[in-house]
């Protein structure tokens, strides 16, 4: 009954590459007529097979942390830049409201990222629909969204000001660099008029160069379309005027965290180094079309924060620059379940005073 047992395990634990070893290995145990020798023997095939299995399975972790290792760094980094924002706010006397509200969405983006990636299939009919659903929430929210200074990029949402694009243009970015077909190019097409229209030129820029490195790196008609039209609506938001006044702990705070100290700046511009790091980690030959595009999206972002008025992503005080960067994580494992460009285009288919306006100084709502 032991050596039946023993058989049994054996044959269960060997690995599927070890399968006819295993099966070899029991078919000699049936032949030892000695009892004691065959559990013997049988014990020191089970320790084989132990090793087998261990083996098996660190290579299998070994292959999926190596496949996921930008998501994984990216994630850390976010982490990361997210803790040194919330140390930013603390020591430069940043109200404990803006504190939880960070503090909040960090959490928030955690469990967004691991949950959507854990349930969220990356097939091509979802990023399709999470592009369009995406790009159209940026439209209404330049038609029915809250106004400041001619700027609307807002929704209110019970107390909290909630800056769309912050949350979905990185996303709509990624979708794209995933999947081309007419679909996700209409999508980024109705994003990049709603920017041109809310308007917003850091988050115009920002789309207009991710989809300028899709078309780069994936050049055909749909690419190279969507490419001229968003440097069109980028174009167009420079010739808008943009008066929305500079925000304490929002804008420019790659600058004015030097005056409390030093280490400060440098902690932030550190943060900010951080975010977009993690392509170097990742071997020039195994970057993708993700990868650039990804880190161009938070560069243009931390690009824009140091020239103009606008907020600076993650290091500094708002929650929806936070959830946009982990929500974006969930579509950037590798690109085995996309499509080809090419592929779709041949088949057709295929993101402080009085005299301040309502949103930067209401008690009661908090832009976030």
């Amino acid at each position: 009954m032991m050596r039946r047992a023993l058989e049994r395990l054996i044959l269960w634990l060997a690995p599927d590459h070890r399968k006819k070893w295993a099966q070899a290995m029991t078919a000699e145990m049936a032949v030892i007529e000695n009892s004691r020798e065959a559990v013997a023997f049988a014990l020191g095939c089970l320790i084989a097979c132990c090793h087998f299995r261990c083996e098996f399975n660190i290579a299998q972790t070994g292959s999926r942390v190596v496949k996921d290792r930008f998501v994984i760094l990216t994630f850390i980094a976010g982490v990361a830049a997210g803790s040194i924002g919330l140390a930013y706010l603390l020591v430069s006397g940043a109200p404990l409201t803006k504190i939880l509200v960070n503090g909040g969405a960090i959490v928030i983006g955690i469990l967004l990222a691991l949950s959507l990636r854990l349930s969220a299939r990356a097939t091509d009919s979802v990023v399709t629909a999470i592009a369009l659903i995406g790009a159209f929430i940026l439209f209404g929210t330049a038609i029915f969204g809250y106004a400041i200074e001619d700027a609307r990029r807002w929704l209110l949402i019970g107390p909290f000001f909630i800056q769309t694009s912050l949350i979905l243009l990185p996303l709509i970015a990624v979708c794209f660099a995933r999947v081309q077909n007419f679909r996700t190019t209409a999508a980024v097409i109705v994003a990049a008029f709603a920017m041109a229209a809310q308007p917003d030129r850091a988050m115009a820029a920002m789309l207009f160069v991710a989809v300028a490195i899709v078309g780069t790196i994936r050049p055909n008609r749909l690419t190279v379309s969507a490419a001229l039209f968003c440097a069109m609506t980028f174009a167009t938001t420079l010739l808008l005027p943009d008066r929305l006044p500079a925000v304490p702990f929002v804008d420019h705070i790659l600058w004015t965290a030097f005056d409390t100290g030093l280490w400060v700046g440098l902690m932030l511009w550190a943060g900010c180094l951080l975010v977009v790091c993690p392509i170097i980690f990742v071997p020039k030959a195994e970057r993708t079309v993700l990868h650039y595009v990804f880190a161009s999206c938070w560069l243009t972002l931390i690009g824009a924060a140091a020239i103009g008025a606008y907020p600076t992503p993650i290091v500094g005080y708002g929650a929806s620059a936070i959830i946009g960067y982990f929500l974006s994580l969930i579509f950037l494992q590798p690109r085995s379940l996309g499509r080809m460009a090419g592929d779709e285009v041949r088949s057709g288919a295929t993101e402080a005073d009085e005299a301040m306006p309502p949103l930067r100084n209401s008690p009661p709502s908090f832009a976030i």
